[in-house]
């Protein structure tokens, strides 16, 4: 005698002693379910739909999937015909289904819980969604989509924000909001954060905010580059020294504001990312020392010197005076102490007077070597009773041995101008002249030649 099963309910449970294979198959009149669901006219849908029947075994677990409908679309999409189909196995026919989805759609046919899944088909080398719904107890009826091209965009969407993610996570240590109008700095608003947790990581503490993120002193040049956002240029970096942690220590970064305009308030709004520049500006800065210096005395070379003391006269605006001087330096006697001592000891004399130099002068002033024996200073609101004082000191300290109970002593030609207002030329000119009229005078002699108007 034929029994039924509870959990089955419509379903036939055929006796084990009537299978040859030992299992318990639910089945059930698949012509009816089509009949009762009236599926003919599926049939001229553009999409493709099938109602598979899961097949349980006798502990009731999911067995095998066969087909018992397909309309023309499905049997196009998988190049089969309805002879084929209809009444077989799809885990063990040509379609070949991943075990994966007998689960899946016995999850729908006998939970009835409603599915979209999209997977890579790969018989059919397409991506296809499946949307799965229970017509009935032990039925699941899956309609297929051809998403392939959807999945290409999305996977190539993913590709590109990986690259940005990649590129965001070199480029910036520390991202935030800034007001142009007040230059307060904040973190992003939820909206931007939502890009993902890389620009939440990023986003700077708000304790740092506090205390501060720039070392002080820098507000003119921050606030120059936020004039210049709000101007039309999109984005604007220079180099400030900052701080991305609390209480580390000031260090040079690389800034950039970005601007861009609200979509609905159309106001200006910036973004600004900090990323550790402090290496490259160092090394920068020791590449550019080693152009600028003389690789023996430490000090300015010729060149660098010209360039800084053109640059200084340069800056003195239209209408206004500032004396300047520009001495040149002679060792006397130079000579003879690299033809008795060597050379080594030559180049530790002229070390030893660049120190005096370096003594003597102001930090701003240009302190440099002309070359050989021959060294050079500008010097810029000095007044002319200054420049005998300058030359005293300088031979005082001469007075004492330079190096190795070695004396020396220099002579110095002087040109100064008491409106400031002379190119590089006319200085270095004059000041070559007084330094000829020193030697002529005698060793440890000085002459002081001036300039008026545009020459001496």
């Amino acid at each position: 005698m034929e029994q039924v099963s509870s959990c089955a309910r419509n379903f036939v449970v055929k006796t084990p002693g009537r299978q040859t294979d030992g299992r318990v198959t639910l089945v059930s009149s698949d012509k009816g379910l089509a009949n009762n669901f009236h599926l003919d006219f599926l049939q001229g849908l553009p999409q493709a739909i099938a109602v598979v029947r899961v097949d349980l075994d006798m502990m009731g677990r999911p067995s095998d999937l066969v087909a018992v409908y397909g309309n023309q679309a499905l049997f196009s999409l998988f190049g089969t015909c309805r002879e084929r189909f209809i009444g077989f196995s799809l885990i063990k026919s040509r379609i070949n289904l991943d075990k994966k989805w007998l689960y899946a759609l016995w999850e729908t046919s006998c939970h009835g819980r409603v599915q979209h899944i999209t997977d890579f088909w790969p018989a059919l080398d397409r991506h296809l969604m499946v949307t799965c719904h229970q017509p009935q107890f032990g039925y699941c009826t899956c309609l297929f989509q051809d998403v392939t091209e959807n999945v290409q965009v999305e996977n190539e969407r993913e590709k590109n924000r990986q690259k940005f993610e990649a590129l965001l996570h070199s480029a910036v240590d520390v991202v935030f909001q800034m007001d142009p109008a007040t230059q307060a700095m904040a973190n992003l608003d939820e909206s931007m954060t939502r890009c993902g947790n890389l620009f939440k990581g990023r986003c700077v503490s708000e304790a740092l905010l506090q205390q501060g993120i720039f070392a002080p002193g820098q507000e003119d040049k921050i606030g120059e580059m936020v004039n210049l956002v709000r101007n039309g240029l999109m984005d604007c970096t220079c180099e400030v020294r900052a701080r991305v942690r609390l209480n580390a220590p000031y260090t040079w970064h690389s800034l950039t504001l970005v601007g861009y305009a609200d979509p609905q308030s159309r106001d200006m709004c910036i973004i600004g990312f900090l990323k550790d520049a402090h290496d490259r500006v160092k090394e920068r800065a020791d590449l550019r020392n080693r152009a600028e210096k003389d690789a023996l005395c430490g000090i300015y070379n010729r060149a660098a010197g010209e360039s800084l003391i053109t640059l200084k006269l340069g800056e003195l605006e239209e209408g206004r005076q500032s004396s300047a001087a520009m001495f040149i330096f002679d060792l006397d006697d130079f000579k003879s102490i690299n033809d008795t001592l060597g050379h080594s000891s030559g180049d530790a004399v002229l070390r030893a007077f660049a120190g005096v130099l370096r003594q003597v002068f102001r930090r701003d002033d240009v302190v440099f070597r002309l070359g050989g024996d021959e060294f050079a200073a500008f010097a810029r609101n000095l007044p002319l009773e200054r420049i005998a004082k300058i030359y005293e000191r300088i031979t005082l300290k001469l007075e004492e041995p330079l190096v190795g109970g070695v004396r020396v002593k220099v002579c110095a030609g002087v040109a100064y101008s008491p409106s400031g207002r002379h190119t590089y030329g006319d200085f270095y000119m004059t000041a070559d002249r007084a330094l000829y009229n020193a030697k002529e005078g005698g060793k440890g002699q000085s002459s002081i030649l001036c300039l008026y108007g545009n020459g001496s």
